[in-house]
């Protein structure tokens, strides 16, 4: 902004030099115009004309002849004290000479003092060159710098101006999105399978306002299935079921609290894609939550599982999904090879698929030891039109007396669970006409392999 005002008032500067310069050169056209030639015995009318032109136009006035030399001058004393040459600028002289200019501006200047000089050529009536007229303008330095401190302060206060508006829209934006975050951590962290879930008061119909709805129409679920589990916890015949279910939907809440955790975090670190990975947490765990939803209004069935709504589904864009709710799991690190695929589709029901890729990604997980850094990768294979996925981990790997076992219902090795999650795994692979299989080596870890027919046009099979 600077430049470009200095910029402005050299472009007005010339203007008004250039105006001045026509203006004395109509008046010397005027007076001098009929005559053929300046001769010496005019010095004294000359010198009178060019003062008072200089009063009038508060400028400086010089006339050179036709070689170059002086005439006369508006101030001969600076002249006389060899302030400067009685010698026309040879630059000014060229352009005026040779290159035909009608008028030149230029920079000059006497000692530290710079100025802007006119030169045009003075004509008689006949079209003849009598002298070439020069101008120069001493502009006042203080001006100059009033006018650019004048810009400056201008341009700081409108700066400070909007540094402390940003400063309130940020406080107040951050309150607004961190005040609700923080109560959906809280009560996320708060959820059991035992006692009544808190719902959330939140007003706003914004991202957030999504979420908070969402978790509000979970807890309520997860209010109705705690009753009925106390209730089923009185009935020797159902408790096992009751176990089932709670080990279903304990499995996305994990990876739920953890997203939730790293939206707060992002935003505590003020990451630059805040706005990109809210909307994405948003979407991941609507996904989730319609996945516990699901399980929750089919609870009144008890024996089987939600009967399977099958359709097209991206592969890449599922598995990229719900590994961004694992990704920053402490001490583990999870890749995908795509293989330079962009797009592939399969046939299947979306909640339970994504219930598979967590139940498989979150055993892999627990599968790793402490004193271990985890590595799971996920990989892609095609076969004909097949689609294989590999999902190896650097955990403990499995024994030879579990391995028979692990697809049985009830069957774990864990500390807690129902030992549920792998046998619906292997239930819901089928129920889209896929296989499921593992590779393992005691102490280096496992690699489950499912296989699924691929989609390959848009026919619903």
């Amino acid at each position: 902004t600077i430049i470009y005002n200095r910029n402005l008032y050299d472009r007005n500067q010339h203007k008004i030099i250039s105006e001045k310069t026509q203006s004395v050169l109509i008046e010397m056209e005027d007076k001098f115009g009929d005559l053929d030639s300046i001769s010496s015995d005019l010095n004294d009318y000359v010198l009178y004309m060019l003062t008072k032109f200089s009063n009038v136009f508060y400028s400086d006035i010089n006339l050179y002849d036709s070689n170059g030399f002086l005439i006369q001058s508006s101030r001969p004393e600076i002249i006389e004290k060899g302030l400067t040459s009685n010698r026309m600028n040879p630059i000014a002289y060229r352009e005026l000479i040779l290159n035909k200019k009608s008028i030149f501006v230029q920079t000059e200047n006497i000692g530290n003092l710079k100025f802007l000089s006119s030169y045009v050529p003075f004509k008689n009536v006949k079209g003849k060159i009598l002298a070439y007229l020069n101008l120069p303008y001493f502009t006042k330095q203080n001006k100059i710098k009033q006018e650019i401190s004048n810009i400056i302060a201008a341009i700081i206060n409108l700066y400070m101006l909007i540094l402390v508006i940003a400063t309130i829209v940020i406080i107040l934006i951050s309150n607004k999105i961190t005040q609700p975050l923080r109560l959906v951590k809280n009560k996320l962290k708060q959820i059991k399978l035992t006692g009544k879930p808190e719902l959330i008061n939140y007003k706003s119909n914004d991202e957030i306002g999504e979420l908070v709805m969402e978790y509000n129409e979970l807890a309520s679920e997860l209010d109705q299935y705690i009753t009925k589990v106390s209730k089923l916890e009185r009935e020797t015949a159902w408790r096992q079921m009751a176990k089932q279910i709670a080990h279903e939907i304990k499995n996305p809440l994990t990876p739920m609290k953890l997203s939730v955790q790293y939206l707060k975090r992002s935003w505590d670190n003020e990451s630059d894609n805040f706005d990109k990975q809210i909307s994405n947490t948003t979407k991941t765990l609507i996904e989730q939550i319609d996945t516990l939803a699901n399980i929750a209004s089919a609870f009144s069935d008890f024996a089987s599982m939600p009967i399977a709504n099958n359709e097209k589904l991206n592969l890449i864009k599922l598995i990229d999904d719900t590994i961004q709710i694992f990704d920053k799991t402490p001490n583990c690190n999870i890749e995908f090879d795509k293989q330079n695929i962009n797009e592939i589709f399969i046939f299947a029901d979306k909640n339970q698929f994504i219930r598979v890729l967590n139940n498989i990604i979150k055993n892999a997980i627990q599968s790793i030891p402490n004193n271990r850094f985890g590595k799971i990768t996920i990989s892609l294979e095609t076969i004909t039109n097949f689609i294989i996925i590999k999902i190896s981990d650097n955990g403990t790997g499995i024994s030879d007396d579990v391995k028979e076992k692990l697809f049985e219902p009830n069957f774990t090795t864990k500390t807690s669970g129902s030992g549920l999650g792998l046998a619906m795994v292997k239930n819901i692979i089928e129920n889209a006409n896929g296989k499921i299989w593992f590779e393992t080596e005691l102490g280096k870890g496992t690699t489950f392999f499912i296989k699924l027919p691929q989609n390959l046009n848009n026919e619903q099979q």
